[in-house]
């Protein structure tokens, strides 16, 4: 239910399961993830800088963000989050700037455009903005 509060996981990312997803299987630290993902910049207002709704580039829907968890290819702090997800589930994380792009910058989820890219570094590099970043996402399927 969408008014369970948010629990803190111990590195001080919090997540919130919107719909907690089918099957027994579950992600892992080491999972292959395909995610349907927004990002948003907390210190701007929400102002969403990521989204895979943006990338498609066919017209045939949205394609999804893969990451190899474990591999260093995504903030950390959205590797975090993912972990205990279920195929369909949808989480909102919220990661610390430590965990995101302050410290990470070349890390997945990467802006598709300039201006997504500027929104971003505008929180990213000022030392005196806060650097949380919230991602709503929703697990396609793992393995």
């Amino acid at each position: 239910d969408g008014d369970s509060p948010f629990v803190t996981l111990g590195n001080g990312v919090k997540v919130k399961d919107f719909r907690v997803g089918t099957g027994d299987a579950s992600v892992g630290p080491s999972s292959k993830v395909e995610i349907q993902c927004s990002g948003r910049l907390l210190n701007l207002n929400g102002v969403i800088f990521y989204n895979t709704k943006s990338n498609n580039p066919d017209g045939f829907g949205a394609i999804p963000l893969t990451i190899e968890l474990g591999k260093g290819q995504a903030v950390p702090g959205l590797e975090t989050g993912l972990v205990g997800m279920k195929k369909g589930g949808i989480r909102r994380i919220i990661v610390p700037q430590e965990l995101a792009y302050n410290t990470f910058p070349d890390l997945e989820p990467k802006p598709m455009n300039a201006n997504d890219q500027r929104a971003l570094d505008s929180v990213a590099k000022n030392p005196r903005r806060d650097g949380a970043i919230l991602f709503d996402v929703q697990i396609e399927r793992f393995k």
